[in-house]
């Protein structure tokens, strides 16, 4: 039997992370069955607009709202709970974080690069969880100095 996974406050019954990928394939549908298995559901930022009919001409545009309705989605079908995978890497980055704290998401994972001002971007008094991503143990000891 496998042992609950905690990250701070919450606990994940079962402790699987379901894997945040992109372009289309991790969302609120998929995001919610995991959550409602006892897992951690993942929505994946990168390219979530790409349903949007703007997604060409706005995509950052594109991908906030579309952001903000898969959680919306995914809230509504479960109680478990629920996280975005949001790229250090993506032009978007900060935004991306504050909508999906505004929207209440449990849990950021954060990687493909160095996710050093993702604390800065959680307001005080946020129940948001930061999981940061990093490739090695000189990355996890970074510190951000600007």
């Amino acid at each position: 039997m496998l042992s609950p996974l905690q990250i701070g406050d919450l606990t994940a019954t079962v402790p699987i992370i379901q894997g945040g990928m992109g372009v289309g394939i991790s969302l609120a549908g998929l995001a919610a069955s995991v959550a409602n298995s006892g897992g951690i559901g993942v929505i994946a930022t990168a390219g979530i607009g790409m349903t949007e009919s703007d997604f060409f001409s706005d995509y950052l545009a594109a991908n906030a709202r579309a952001l903000r309705n898969e959680i919306r989605k995914a809230r509504a079908a479960t109680s478990g709970i629920l996280g975005v995978n949001i790229m250090v890497a993506l032009t978007n980055f900060k935004e991306m974080v504050e909508i999906a704290i505004e929207e209440g998401i449990d849990v950021i994972f954060s990687g493909a690069g160095l996710p050093l001002k993702l604390p800065q971007y959680r307001p005080k008094g946020s129940k948001t969880r930061l999981v940061p991503i990093v490739s090695s143990g000189r990355a996890a000891s970074a510190r951000d100095t600007s």
